[in-house]
């Protein structure tokens, strides 16, 4: 109950909390253990949600449901109002909705609900994948600019402590709530962002503001280098062509 209660003050920002947390063992293998356990927790729902659409064959009237959602996007394009370019997408959605139908329905070496539940335990797990290699290679990154701004860490105790940021996280948890399920998730996402620049702030020993430079810096700096390679690509092509 004490590291929960410790956790949750990291929510609320509470600077003992914090202290509390990077006093503790191991602090960077305990940022694995959370970074694991939350993002676990948190696509629990998806989860589910996940299995049973593996494990459930699909039905003839879902796959042409999903036709018609595309067929409307089409409406927008000036092409599309061609009666014959119509005719012919509808000739080709008589025949893929059929096939589809029996490619899914075609029996494999496993029953499909085995085969399902591996599918969905693997695409949860892999969530926690995901989150291990971003928060690894963003603190590597965010580690440099902190020491550029004059502040102190040492890599596995910045990472532990930047760990912190996926508690609120667990908001995800409530993302399959109609109408507030994405607020909820946009607010976690926003305090999450918080919770990383206080961390940084506690552990490096930086302000306020120049923690928080130091935090979005790489984001920025990545979306620059994006655009700037775009840039270099398209220009590329337009001597080459």
């Amino acid at each position: 109950m004490g590291l929960i209660n410790t956790l949750f003050r990291t929510v609320i920002l509470d600077d003992a909390a914090y202290q509390e947390w990077h006093e503790r063992p191991n602090v960077f293998l305990r940022g694995i253990l959370l970074i694991i356990v939350i993002s676990l927790v948190a696509g629990l729902i998806s989860f589910a949600v996940n299995l049973v659409t593996q494990v459930t064959p699909p039905k003839m009237a879902q796959i042409e449901e999903g036709m018609d959602q595309w067929l409307q996007i089409q409406e927008y394009f000036p092409m599309y109002q061609d009666p014959e370019v119509q005719r012919q997408i509808q000739q080709m959605m008589d025949v893929m909705v059929p096939m589809i139908t029996d490619i899914s329905n075609v029996q494999a070496p496993l029953p499909r609900g085995i085969t399902g539940f591996f599918n969905a335990i693997g695409g949860w797990f892999s969530r926690a994948l995901t989150a291990i290699g971003g928060w690894l290679f963003y603190g590597a990154l965010v580690l440099i600019f902190v020491n550029l701004l004059g502040g102190t860490a040492k890599l596995p105790e910045f990472l532990g402590m930047a760990a912190l940021y996926v508690v609120p996280g667990l908001l995800g948890l409530l993302s399959p709530i109609p109408c507030v399920g994405g607020l909820l998730v946009f607010i976690g996402t926003i305090w999450s962002i918080v919770v990383y620049v206080k961390a940084t702030s506690v552990v490096s020993g930086l302000d306020g503001g120049k923690a928080f430079l130091a935090v979005i810096a790489p984001f920025v700096s990545i979306v620059l280098l994006s655009i700037l390679l775009g840039m270099l690509f398209f220009l590329w092509l337009t001597i080459l062509f």
